[in-house]
C-alpha cells in the first residue's frame, strides 16, 4: 500500500539533504510521477536512524549505486534489510567536478583543481555533462539503469552518486522524459538541489579560507557545487547532435522504445489529481527549521513549472 504522506516531505533524508521523491511531478498527458516509487538521493553513508526508518516504510527495495569503485569504498552506503543494492557506475574512475572521493588532506584536490580550472569551469562541466551520454561506459550503464526500473514490481526505487547533482541529473533528465515530463519541469527538478546544497558549499569555502584562494578559484568550487541548467542542456544538446532527440536516445541507446516507455508509465505514474499537493506541501529543513514554499505556475506554453523560493529559475547563460 502506498504511503503517500512520505512523499510529502521535502526535506525527505537527516543524513542525506539532496534525496527527494519525483513523485507529484506532472507530464504532459495529464498524469503526475506516483508518490512514493522514485527517489534521487546523494550518497547514503550518513543516514540516520529515522532515516533507515523513513525508507524502510516506503518501502524501499532497490537502491541503484551510480559511484566509482573507490568512492563506494570510502563511503559504503548504510546497509538497510530487504533492500537490494546495485552498483551501476556510471564513470569509471575520478573526473574533477564529477567524483568525490576523499585524499589524505581533504581539501588540496579542491584547491588545486580551483587554481587549474579558474576561468573555465563553466566549460569544463558542461563537457562533463557532454561525456554522461556519449561515452559509451555511461550510456551502457543507464540503460542498465533503466533495466532495473523496468524490472522493478514491487516497493520504491533510490538512485544516487555522492552529491544527487551530476550523474543523478542527467539519469533524472532521461527517466523523467521517458515519462513524458517537459523540460521546464525537468530542469526545475534538477535546480533544487541548489538549496539543498548551499551549506555544504559554504562549509567548504569556509574550510579552505586559510588557502588564499582568489574570488576567481573560489567560484571554481561553488560551480563544481552547483547545479546550473547549462549543464544539462549541454547534455541534452550533445543528445541532439548524435540521435536527433532525447526520445530517439532513449529508444536507439538506451533501449526504451515505445513499449518499455508505456511499461515505464503504466508503474511510475498516476491520474489521481491528489497527487498534485506533492508540489505544494513543504517540510522544515532539518538543519535550520527554515520552511519553503513552493507554487505550480502556468506559462502560456501549456505546461506545468515547478518554482520555488530560494533558486534561480533565470534562463541559463551558455557555456
Amino acid at each position: 500500500m502506498e504511503n503517500n504522506s512520505l512523499a510529502f516531505e521535502r526535506w525527505l533524508l537527516r543524513g542525506a539533504p539532496n534525496a527527494r521523491d519525483l513523485g507529484g511531478l506532472p507530464t504532459m498527458d495529464g498524469r503526475t510521477v506516483r508518490p512514493g516509487l522514485l527517489l534521487r538521493s546523494g550518497e547514503l553513508a550518513g543516514i540516520t536512524e529515522r532515516d533507515a526508518q523513513t525508507l524502510a516504510d516506503y518501502p524501499l527495495r532497490t537502491v541503484v549505486d551510480f559511484r566509482t569503485d573507490l568512492e563506494r569504498e570510502q563511503k559504503p552506503d548504510r546497509v538497510l534489510p530487504d533492500v537490494q543494492y546495485v552498483h551501476c557506475p556510471i564513470v569509471q574512475q575520478a573526473a574533477a567536478g564529477l567524483t568525490r572521493e576523499e585524499h589524505a588532506d581533504p581539501y588540496a584536490a579542491v584547491v588545486a583543481h580551483a587554481k587549474a580550472m579558474a576561468g573555465r569551469e563553466r566549460a569544463f562541466m558542461c563537457e562533463l555533462y557532454r561525456s554522461l551520454v556519449t561515452q559509451e561506459f555511461s550510456i551502457a550503464h543507464y540503460r542498465r539503469f533503466f533495466a532495473l526500473l523496468l524490472a522493478q514490481t514491487d516497493g520504491a526505487l533510490l538512485y544516487h552518486c555522492t552529491a544527487g547533482k551530476d550523474r543523478v541529473g542527467v539519469g533524472t533528465m532521461l527517466l523523467l522524459t521517458a515519462l513524458g515530463v517537459d523540460w521546464p519541469v525537468i530542469v526545475e527538478n534538477y535546480l533544487i538541489t541548489n538549496e539543498r546544497m548551499a551549506a555544504s558549499t559554504d562549509c567548504l569555502l569556509t574550510a579552505v579560507a586559510d588557502y588564499d584562494l582568489s574570488e576567481a578559484e573560489r567560484e571554481v568550487i561553488r560551480t563544481f557545487d552547483r547545479a546550473d541548467a547549462a549543464f544539462l542542456t549541454a547534455a541534452r544538446d550533445a543528445i541532439a547532435e548524435r540521435y536527433g532527440s532525447v526520445d530517439a536516445f532513449l529508444s536507439q541507446a538506451l533501449g526504451v522504445g515505445a513499449p518499455e516507455r508505456e511499461t515505464l508509465r503504466a508503474r511510475y505514474l498516476t491520474t489521481e489529481a491528489r497527487h498534485l499537493l506533492f508540489a505544494l506541501l513543504t517540510a522544515p529543513d532539518p538543519a535550520s527549521g527554515r520552511t519553503g514554499k513552493s507554487k505550480w505556475d502556468l506559462p502560456a506554453r501549456g505546461h506545468t513549472v515547478l518554482s520555488a523560493r530560494g533558486r534561480d529559475s533565470s534562463p541559463a547563460a551558455p557555456c
